[in-house]
């Protein structure tokens, strides 16, 4: 039976306006504060911005060499992505395709890092790296990502796989002599693109957000990421919050944009492995 459109309810609008506010509203609040002449806000923190000036956003951004860590973030980042996807699609696809005790050992291993905290280990992992004279790197660090995020998102591919991939046409691919790489590569890889999507949007988000792994693996200021090299305007004794905000304005914009953008491809790709085709 056919579910028809719910009708629109003031009071469901009304609650849902109230919880979306509490997520709003500290966004409006760090533009309001990063815009607002210093004068203005001294005056009045939590009012209404009156003028708008541009004065922080440029002092966070030369303070903080923010252009040399964006391009930093965006190597780093998109190896991770790359690393990550290529990972995660084939692994899923081999555990699909090799349905055992010892592939299903596997994969609840990878499952069971996930939850382990990456504070219980990063430290061994630094001296680990730091004893090969791989500390300090920016492809090793989008390495780092392609891995550390890996183990989650390959659940999310084997259940697009295992729900979302038709096995007579692989079976049949199969029969017509194709291999089992041709098969990932012809079939799988085309079919699987709301889920890698997926993938890569999140593993984006997560990676340009990160401070815990390039705060320990990366260790001078021309090598910072942006949201380490953001953090440098958090003093103890000297902070200026203007151009804190301002500097986390312009961090968080790269993620959120890719967010509104992939939102409605990120629903898409995760619900998409649980519906048969």
């Amino acid at each position: 039976m056919a579910v028809g459109r719910r009708r629109w309810s003031p009071l469901r609008t009304t609650i849902l306006l109230a919880l979306s506010l509490t997520y709003i509203y500290p966004f409006l609040f760090m533009l309001s504060t990063a815009l607002r002449p210093q004068q203005e806000y001294v005056n009045n923190p939590l009012g209404l911005p009156r003028s708008v000036t541009f004065e922080h956003v440029a002092s966070a951004w030369q303070t903080a060499n923010l252009g040399q860590a964006i391009r930093n973030s965006l190597l780093s980042v998109s190896i991770g992505v790359v690393l990550c996807c290529v990972i995660c699609s084939t692994a899923a696809f081999y555990f699909v395709r090799h349905k055992s005790r010892i592939s299903a050992i596997l994969l609840g291993t990878f499952g069971s890092l996930w939850i382990i905290p990456p504070v219980v280990w990063i430290i061994p992992f630094f001296i680990l790296l730091a004893s090969v004279n791989l500390t300090n790197d920016l492809v090793v660090l989008g390495i780092v990502y392609g891995t550390v995020y890996s183990p989650a998102f390959i659940w999310l591919m084997w259940a697009y796989f295992l729900q979302g991939l038709p096995d007579d046409i692989l079976e049949a691919a199969e029969l017509d002599g194709a291999s089992q790489w041709q098969q990932y590569r012809y079939i799988a890889l085309p079919l699987s693109m709301p889920a890698l999507g997926t993938v890569a949007a999140l593993t984006f988000i997560y990676a340009w957000g990160d401070l815990l792994f390039a705060v320990v693996l990366l260790q001078t200021p021309d090598r910072l990421t942006v949201v380490p090299a953001a953090a440098t305007l958090v003093g103890r004794f000297d902070a200026s919050i203007q151009e804190a905000t301002a500097a986390a304005a312009l961090t968080l914009l790269p993620s959120l944009l890719v967010f509104l953008v992939a939102q409605r491809a990120i629903v898409r790709g995760i619900t998409a492995g649980f519906q048969k085709g």
